[in-house]
C-alpha cells in the first residue's frame, strides 16, 4: 500500500478477514455532503462489518481494492441530490471517460479504476454505491435530501455486501465440486 493511501485509510473493524468483502468509504467529513459515505460506513462498522474510512486516497485507492468490496462515495454530478446510484466496479471505470475533470485533485474512484486498468491491474469484484450530493463547501451539516437518504444508503450497502458474500459462497462451493455421496446403510 502506498504511503499516501496508508496515511488516509483507516481500517476500522474488529475482524479483518482477508477473504471477506469490505466497505470502503470515500469523502471528507468537513465538506458538508461529502461526509455522508463516511457517516454510513461508521454505522456499518458499529454493526461489525469491516470498513475502511479512506478519505480522499486518489490513486492510492487502487491499493485498497485488493478484494471484493462495496465502495461508497458522494456523487457531485449526474445524480440528483439524495438519489442513490449503484454500478458494478467494472462499469465505474468506464464512467471516468465522461468526466470533464483534468485535475489530479479530482482523481475520484472512476479515474482511479481507469488508471488501474491502464496499469494492468484487475478490476476488483464489487459495487460502487453513490449518493447524490449538493453542498461540498466547508461544514459538517448535510443537505436535507442527503440526510434523509442515509438510511437507504446504509441499507443498500448492507444488501450489496450480502450479495457479494452469497456469490463468494456459491463460487467456493462450485470450486469444491459436488459433495461425495455417503450411505448410512
Amino acid at each position: 500500500m502506498s504511503t499516501r493511501a496508508r496515511a488516509d485509510a483507516n481500517i476500522d473493524s474488529g475482524d479483518t478477514d482477508v477473504g471477506r468483502p469490505r466497505v470502503i468509504a470515500l469523502g471528507n467529513r468537513f465538506a458538508s455532503d461529502d461526509a455522508a459515505a463516511l457517516r454510513v460506513a461508521e454505522q456499518l462498522r458499529d454493526e461489525g462489518l469491516e470498513v475502511v474510512l479512506a478519505g480522499r486516497p486518489g490513486a492510492g485507492l487502487l491499493d485498497l481494492l485488493d478484494r471484493p468490496c462495496v465502495l461508497l462515495d458522494v456523487v457531485r454530478h449526474g445524480v440528483a441530490c439524495g438519489a442513490l446510484v449503484e454500478l458494478p466496479l467494472a462499469d465505474l471505470a468506464e464512467a471516468a471517460l465522461a468526466s470533464p475533470s483534468v485535475s489530479s485533485h479530482d482523481l475520484g474512484p472512476a479515474s482511479a479504476l481507469r488508471l488501474g486498468v491502464a496499469l494492468g491491474r484487475p478490476t476488483p469484484r464489487g459495487v460502487f454505491l453513490g449518493l447524490g450530493g449538493r453542498a461540498f463547501g466547508p461544514g459538517e451539516t448535510l443537505s436535507p435530501e442527503v440526510e434523509a437518504a442515509l438510511d437507504a444508503f446504509a441499507h443498500t450497502a448492507r444488501t450489496a455486501l450480502t450479495k457479494i458474500e452469497a456469490r463468494d459462497t456459491r463460487d467456493a462451493l462450485d470450486e469444491r465440486g459436488p459433495a461425495p455421496c455417503t450411505s448410512t446403510d
